[in-house]
């Protein structure tokens, strides 16, 4: 087998144990003496591509610098993510190791958003609840810029901001006060348009009122408050985020300001304090 055949060869063993996921993918066309690489998205949503290093040649040349992260736009096909041209085709040539790479939901490389935006409190006109743990609380938000409101399960929850449903959970009927059970959440997962995601967590079973690609209205329902995973009594977690190739969880969370009392004031929301809605 020739080198062409053998790199051929490896280069699709690599595929076959990187690719997790069904709807993205990465491959190679050889046009005379250049290979090109591709990668396709068909999710609702934009993923980065982030590669560990640089690619290896034998013989071939780069003539644009290879980015170790690249970002794919919602369902996208044929996106280019590099290419490399033959030097001599009397000798052997061939691309030795295509990187390893990681796929982050979301775009890694946004470091600005709508930080002005004015988010609705994420529950009915005429509720009042209390936010039991804040912004870098000392049960389980440390670090962490997410809100806990106490509430009973079965309150009705809204969309704070609107945007596209892009995951969601809502099987489990199970929680309890530790990390052991943090996976046994309910939640829903919603992109804004800044590229932002807002996560509503700890939902009933069976609580979630909306589908993975609905486009939701601020104000509409889309849940009900449960207590499910890691959680030591019935409420909200509420949290915004940056999708991020090194923070913790994939994420870099962010405060968010929401409009209070009747609508005409507009505040970060503190722990310990109740919260009504009036608008």
């Amino acid at each position: 087998m020739d080198m062409k055949k053998i790199l051929a060869v490896f280069f699709l063993l690599q595929c076959i144990n990187l690719f997790s996921q069904k709807n993205t993918k990465m491959y190679y066309e050889r046009k005379g003496d250049t290979i090109i690489y591709y990668a396709d998205n068909q999710e609702i949503y934009p993923v980065s591509f982030v590669f560990a290093e640089q690619p290896e040649l034998e013989n071939m040349r780069k003539p644009e610098v290879f980015k170790t992260t690249q970002v794919l736009p919602a369902k996208s096909l044929k996106n280019k993510v590099t290419y490399f041209i033959v030097n001599n085709k009397m000798k052997k040539w061939g691309v030795k190791k295509m990187p390893a790479y990681l796929i982050y939901i979301g775009d890694v490389t946004l470091k600005t958003y709508d930080s002005e935006y004015q988010y609705d409190l994420p529950f009915q006109k005429g509720k009042s609840f209390m936010v039991f743990q804040g912004y870098n609380g000392t049960f389980s938000h440390q670090n962490e810029n997410s809100l806990d409101f106490t509430m009973p399960e079965g309150t009705e929850i809204l969309a704070a901001r609107e945007g596209l449903v892009i995951d969601l959970v809502e099987t489990n009927n199970s929680g309890c006060p530790t990390i052991n059970c943090a996976k046994q959440a309910n939640y829903i997962t919603i992109l804004h348009s800044d590229g932002t995601f807002a996560q509503y967590f700890h939902l009933k079973q069976n609580g979630v009122k909306v589908n993975v690609g609905d486009q939701v209205k601020k104000g509409d329902i889309i849940g009900l408050s449960g207590n499910t995973g890691w959680s030591n009594g019935p409420h909200l977690h509420f949290v915004t985020y940056l999708a991020s190739s090194t923070g913790e969880k994939q994420r870099t969370t962010v405060k968010t300001l929401f409009r209070t009392g009747n609508g005409s004031k507009t505040e970060y929301i503190s722990e310990k304090k109740s919260y009504s809605r009036e608008y």
